[in-house]
């Protein structure tokens, strides 16, 4: 069984962790670069963590499993896509945990929150275009693409797929 729980400063260092550990299996698949190296480090810094657990644009919710961080959502508000204030920055699984009803629970909760805050459940998202996976997850979950947008690293362009779930 799993639980849900708005994040605190002290879940920093895991949820840096463990979003590293999810970016690395999801899009190192030739192995990690120097470049990816650096984005990472700086990605997920344990500063750049406390720094949105603090921001008040930003809800940052976390899933464990007897007290074992499994799970994140960070939800940016006043992010617009079209009409949509409200942009899902990241939703990360750790792959051992996939499959469990996790992802959906805090994609729930954040729609919910969402819906608290702006009166409306939309949520938008951007995803990587060969993450099929995600893709049909989102999808399960009534959103559809509704544009293109671009990831770029190091002078490469990563093709993403801009998600909406309208209510």
């Amino acid at each position: 069984m799993h639980s849900i729980r708005p994040a605190t400063v002290e879940d920093a260092a895991r949820i840096a962790v463990l979003g590293t550990h999810v970016w690395v299996h999801t899009y190192a698949t030739e192995g990690v670069s120097d470049l990816f190296a650096q984005y990472l480090l700086t990605s997920f810094a344990p500063e750049r963590i406390r720094a949105l657990v603090t921001d008040p644009g930003v809800v940052l919710l976390v899933a464990e499993v007897e007290a074992n961080l499994v799970g994140y959502i960070v939800m940016r508000f006043g992010s617009y896509h079209a009409d949509v204030p409200v942009e899902i920055e990241t939703l990360y699984i750790q792959d051992s945990f996939s499959g469990r009803g996790i992802g959906s629970a805090l994609l729930t909760h954040a729609r919910g929150i969402a819906m608290a805050r702006t009166g409306n459940r939309a949520v938008w998202l951007i995803v990587n275009s060969r993450n099929e996976k995600a893709i049909a997850f989102y999808r399960s979950h009534g959103m559809t693409q509704d544009g293109i947008a671009y990831f770029e690293l190091g002078g490469f362009k990563y093709e993403n797929k801009v998600m909406v779930a309208r209510d």
